[in-house]
């Protein structure tokens, strides 16, 4: 478990560092690497079983990122690609909770710069 985490904490930073690179090298990637996390988390990848709790955990951070690098049009190309079924609700899923922590987080920052919030 313990090398699945610390694999998870590098996945995450590169993630991270796809989203900070996105408009000059992997702009047009970053669904890639989403879609195949998603095919993972669901259960279809080379092991059948998913991504263990603490694993995933982990490596949300990193794909909240990866979500908010993709554009509107890579989103809709995956749902037309995922159709029916788990990859496009977990796609839904994934955005939504994006939206929310990237939304918190920012208004959390935004009261920090200005005094409101103790770090």
């Amino acid at each position: 478990m313990e090398k699945g985490i610390t694999c998870a904490c590098f996945l995450w930073r590169i993630y991270k560092e796809l989203k900070q690179q996105k408009k000059y090298v992997f702009g047009h990637h970053c669904f890639k690497f989403l879609s195949i996390y998603i095919w993972i988390s669901c259960g279809y990848g080379p092991l059948k079983m998913g991504i263990k709790r603490e694993v995933d955990e982990t490596l949300r951070p990193g794909v909240y990122a990866l979500v908010d690098s993709c554009s509107d049009q890579d989103r809709q190309y995956l749902h037309t690609v995922f159709g029916e079924g788990p990859f496009r609700n977990y796609l839904a899923a994934l955005k939504q909770e994006s939206d929310l922590n990237f939304k918190y987080m920012k208004e959390r920052f935004r009261k920090i710069k200005m005094g409101q919030v103790r770090v």
